[in-house]
Order: structure tokens, then sequence, then C-alpha cells
């Protein structure tokens, strides 16, 4: 037996030990999340006149996000972040910097049990978190089509749940993003297990975007060695409905898409979606 090929076998036998003693679960490593007592936000690119800390209410509990008025007052269009699976907004506050820089609101949020927000994260919390925050960008009087709907890594679930179940926003962007529970575990592992024997989760992402009925934008790094853009990216993209755009992005891993294409051209490509 090859070396590669025992690696394999011994990892396999080594996981279905594991699995059948209870003792994996994968949705504890998902959520790799971090709770705050107060955010401290950097004021060097928005200034704090312009950002206003919200509180929602999601499956009973508080759940914590700051709206971002754009530096130009007759701005329509608003951007609905959903961040990744580290952390807490925080973390993501320069992407937050970079869509203000390229003029839009935005509207940034913590799923249960990051940073602030009350709760402990799961696939049913993060659509409900989801859920939240768009009736909260509805109620500053943002209709459908003045949402740019923003996914990037664990994000990409609850982003194309919510346009595929609850609203059809003006365009659909997804970065870094796992086509399923057991995509992810096939990209992250050496066994080729169904996604069930780890995790309690579906994330039916590539599902769920056959319901999309807008605009669809996807980027992924060549490079990602978490999410692999073959077994995923491609995936979604495949099943998205016209018309979609797909963005590979050579050298870059899997948080580093717009660094790696060029913060220019990051900002030129997400201002030109999402303004046709």
């Amino acid at each position: 037996m090859k070396t590669n090929n025992f690696t394999k076998f011994i990892f396999a036998l080594f996981s279905a030990v594991l699995f059948l003693n209870g003792c994996f679960d994968l949705d504890s490593n998902l959520f790799n999340n971090t709770s705050l007592k107060s955010y401290n936000l950097s004021k060097a690119v928005i200034p704090e006149s312009l950002r206003t800390q919200i509180v929602l209410s999601s499956q009973g509990k508080k759940i914590y996000g700051y709206y971002v008025q754009s530096p130009d007052p007759t701005q329509k269009l608003v951007v609905l972040y959903h961040h990744g699976n580290r952390d807490h907004l925080q973390f993501y506050w320069d992407r937050v910097e970079y869509f203000y820089q390229m003029g839009f609101n935005v509207f940034i949020y913590d799923y249960q049990g990051y940073g602030m927000s009350e709760g402990e994260a799961s696939e049913a919390g993060i659509y409900s978190d989801a859920t939240a925050a768009y009736q909260f960008v509805r109620s500053k009087g943002f209709t459908d089509n003045r949402i740019i709907n923003y996914g990037f890594s664990l994000g990409g679930a609850p982003a194309t749940y919510v346009a595929s179940h609850v609203f059809t926003p003006k365009v659909h962007i997804l970065e870094s993003t796992f086509a399923s529970a057991e995509a992810l575990v096939q990209s992250g592992t050496l066994a080729n297990f169904p996604g069930s024997f780890f995790m309690n989760g579906k994330y039916p992402t590539a599902e769920n975007i056959t319901s999309v009925h807008c605009p669809v934008l996807i980027m992924h790094g060549e490079a990602d060695t978490f999410i692999d853009m073959e077994k995923n990216g491609k995936v979604i993209y495949r099943n998205a409905n016209n018309p979609k755009e797909f963005v590979p992005v050579p050298g870059a891993n899997h948080s580093d898409v717009p660094q790696k294409m060029g913060i220019g051209k990051y900002f030129t490509l997400i201002k030109d979606f999402s303004l046709k």
C-alpha cells in the first residue's frame, strides 16, 4: 500500500471510530466564535458619527450589529454583510471600511454567540440571525432591489438562505463559500465521508442558490486550502441561475481574495457588478 493511501486509510479508520463513539462534531469547530463585552472599532476610516450600534432579536436572543451610513447622503444602496466563522464583526471591520470607501451604506451583524450577541451559533440560528438583519435593513427604508447581499465563507450560507427563502436582493455576492456541509468536510479532511458523519447541519448553499433569482457573483481563491474552489465555489456557480459571474483569484487563499486580486480591482468589481 502506498504511503498516501495508507495515510488516508488510517485517517478514515480513526474518523470512523470517533464518529461511532460520538466524539467528533465539526459544528463546534465551524463556529470559531469569540465573545466580547463591548466592541472597539477603528475610527481611522469611518467616523463615529456615521455608525450606529444596533440590537436585534433572533430566536428570543439579542444579536448586535452596526449600521454604517454612506459618506454620500444620496446613496440608495446598502450592503448586507454576512461575515465568516471567525471571531466577531470587529474582526471584519476592514471589510466594512472597504464598502464604506466604495460609497455604500453597510450593515454587519454578529451571529448568536459571536461578539456581544447572546445565544449559541447553529445552522437554524444563523438563518434566523440573517433574517433579522434583513428585516432591520428594510426598516431603514431600503427596498429589496436596493440591497447588495454579500456572504463571506460561512456567511455565504445565511446569505444564500435569505436570498432564496426570504427576499430577492439587487445582487447576490459570495466569496470563499462552501457548497454544503459534505463539501466542506471533503475539502478539509482526507476522509471521503458524507458531511452528516461530522456535522449536524446541512448548510445546502449549492442547493439554495438554485432559488436565487438575481445577478450572482462568486469569487474564490484558486489556492484556498480550507474551502476547495473546485468542490465548492465552482459547484455553487454551476447551480446558480443566469445572469452569473465566476471570478477565480490566482494565488488567493481563503481570506485574502481582495488583497490578491488587488484592492483597486476588487473595489471596481464590486461596484460595477452592484451598479449594473
